[in-house]
């Protein structure tokens, strides 16, 4: 009954979603109920519901569960058409900051230093074996599955160097040293940085969905290339995805791995994304307390892959209106490297905005608004894979955290 009740308003509204047409839907409802009742028929039963300001739900003088959000969400999912129309459409230009000018690029060296070890897996054993940095450095360096190598003890000498081909991630512990090997060689001679510099920025246009909280869609945000790497570098690692605190969830079916930035090597395709991210969080949606560096979250690349994989409604951070606290989660994007042929949207399931991504898209959405924190419209689900697959980068922002301090040490969203 919801879903020829769904369909019929649809049809009368001409696949237009949002506010409209969860109005349409209740209304027609409450009328056929009102009908049956009186004639002993068969009917759904409703309350009255709130819309716009409010997120989406039964109005607070009713108890009933949010069972009718849950039917539309899957309704919405699978229906045809554009998506949310925006508000507004504005442009955003971005100049990256010039990377020799950042501390920690070492001169161009092909390697970069941190304290700490490579986790285990990945070994390249063959490679392993006594020597010091400097042959270590031309062993990796000859070999281009090797990513970096890794030691313990103190610089200088020789030590047993133990190879990896993949170099994400380094956990901090005392007497070990990581060495990564550069994604690209940093040029950073006075005529590569002046031409660097006299490089006009980047326009990126701008689809406004909702002013607040926030939801934008970015055009072209990521680049074919980087799309390319990170989609290569990520499939051969991937595991069945998990949700925060661990362990995986009925509510979530599909694949992912962590990409962790190196903000020691500017020349790293995941540093970069992550900077343009965190630079769109402050200079578009507002967030200036926002800062990117060691202690934020790895970027999380997800992959579906299955007939019906998806992430069903939840919120990335808090979104019952309490205040907000330190550390916690302020913002997501989703940038769209691959793109279903059918299903795989994005759908605000409380304010009813559907995104129905294009590759290389970026979808942002914020979840604080001033010091508390969104009461619901952020509810957001990935819908269920219909035809081909798709692949996406997520990244979470939060506030008050560090190297000192990090992401995984705060106990809450």
């Amino acid at each position: 009954m919801v879903n020829q009740t769904a369909q019929q308003c649809d049809r009368a509204l001409g696949s237009a979603l949002g506010v409209p047409f969860y109005r349409c839907v209740v209304d027609r409802l409450l009328e056929r109920q009102t009908s049956a009742q009186a004639d002993g028929t068969a009917y759904y039963p409703i309350v009255p519901h709130v819309y716009g300001d409010e997120p989406f739900g039964p109005a607070r003088d009713y108890g009933q569960a949010h069972e009718l959000k849950d039917i539309l969400r899957d309704y919405m999912c699978d229906a045809s058409g554009p998506g949310s129309a925006p508000v507004r459409t504005m442009t955003w230009s971005y100049s990256p900051a010039e990377p020799c000018d950042a501390a920690g690029h070492d001169d161009g060296s092909p390697f970069v230093h941190h304290a700490g070890y490579l986790p285990a897996g990945n070994e390249m054993a063959h490679l392993d074996g006594r020597m010091d940095e400097e042959r270590a450095m031309a062993v990796c360096a000859a070999d281009e599955r090797c990513a970096g190598f890794t030691h313990q003890g103190e610089r200088g000498g020789e030590r047993l160097m133990q190879f990896k081909s993949d170099a994400d991630g380094v956990t901090l512990a005392p007497g070990w040293h990581a060495f990564k090997k550069r994604a690209h060689p940093l040029d950073c001679s006075s005529h590569a940085i002046d031409r660097r510099r006299r490089a006009p920025p980047v326009e990126y246009r701008i689809d406004v969905l909702r002013e607040s909280p926030p939801v934008y869609v970015a055009h072209d945000f990521v680049s074919a290339a980087e799309c390319d790497w990170m989609v290569n570098h990520t499939l051969p690692r991937m595991g069945p995805s998990v949700v925060v605190g661990g362990g995986v969830s009925p509510i979530r079916k599909s694949y992912s791995v962590n990409m962790v930035p190196d903000f020691d090597d500017e020349t790293h395709v995941v540093t970069a994304l992550a900077r343009r991210k965190f630079a769109f969080a402050r200079e578009v949606a507002g967030y200036d307390e926002l800062v990117e560096g060691p202690g934020q979250e790895p970027i999380n690349a997800v992959y579906y892959f299955n007939y019906g994989d998806e992430y069903r409604a939840h919120c990335d951070g808090e979104c019952n209106g309490n205040p907000h606290r330190l550390g916690g989660r302020l913002a997501t994007s989703l940038s769209y490297c691959i793109v279903p042929e059918a299903g795989g949207h994005t759908l605000c399931t409380r304010s009813a905005l559907k995104v129905v991504p294009r590759p290389r898209q970026m979808l942002f959405f914020g979840y604080k608004r001033g010091d508390g924190m969104d009461n619901g419209h952020t509810e957001h689900s990935g819908c269920a894979l219909r035809r081909g697959r798709k692949w996406i980068a997520t990244m979470w922002y939060r506030d008050g955290v560090s190297a000192e301090r990090d992401w995984s040490t705060f106990k809450f969203t």
